[in-house]
């Protein structure tokens, strides 16, 4: 399991494209769909896409970049978790690193040949108060070398909401 992931890997229901669009239209509302949580290109394919935009869905999907998305999306983030030279994901509307990352060769600047328009620094939650103030400082003070990037916080968590 990856130690600063906040996602089960291991727990899942299979469901076709179809039962996904009605589970959604069962919560009443319209608008975006996120896809995320492990690695989404091992799952998604064009079939569920079309499904959830038939159904006025907007689709969003957050992926590590190391297969490719064979799905046409509406917003596409790439959080690299592997190095760049496992990073097959070139093209992506958000580019969001972990900082500071375990892997010494998982840095921002290992990434700036990817295209993106909004790159973010985003500070690892390892689950202890102490540790998590230093790496956002250690995220802060690194934002300061870099040009075009930008803090991201995981908001939820400050809030104690999961």
């Amino acid at each position: 399991m990856c130690p600063f992931c906040d996602t089960d890997f291991f727990s899942h229901t299979m469901k076709t494209a179809q039962a996904i669009v009605e589970e959604l239209d069962s919560l009443g509302r319209k608008g975006w769909v996120t896809i995320s949580g492990g690695e989404p290109a091992l799952q998604v394919d064009q079939n569920l896409i079309d499904a959830l935009h038939d159904a006025n869905y907007l689709v969003a999907i957050e992926t590590n970049g190391t297969k490719q998305i064979k799905a046409t999306v509406d917003y596409l983030t790439l959080s690299p978790k592997l190095p760049r030279g496992q990073t097959v994901v070139e093209n992506c509307d958000t580019l969001k690193v972990l900082y500071p990352h375990p892997n010494p060769l998982i840095r921002p600047e290992f990434f700036e040949s990817i295209k993106a328009q909004d790159r973010y620094l985003q500070p690892i939650d390892t689950g202890d108060a102490v540790d998590n103030q230093i790496n956002v400082q250690k995220t802060i003070d690194k934002l300061y070398t870099l040009d075009g990037w930008r803090l991201s916080l995981q908001t939820h968590k400050y809030m104690g909401v999961e």
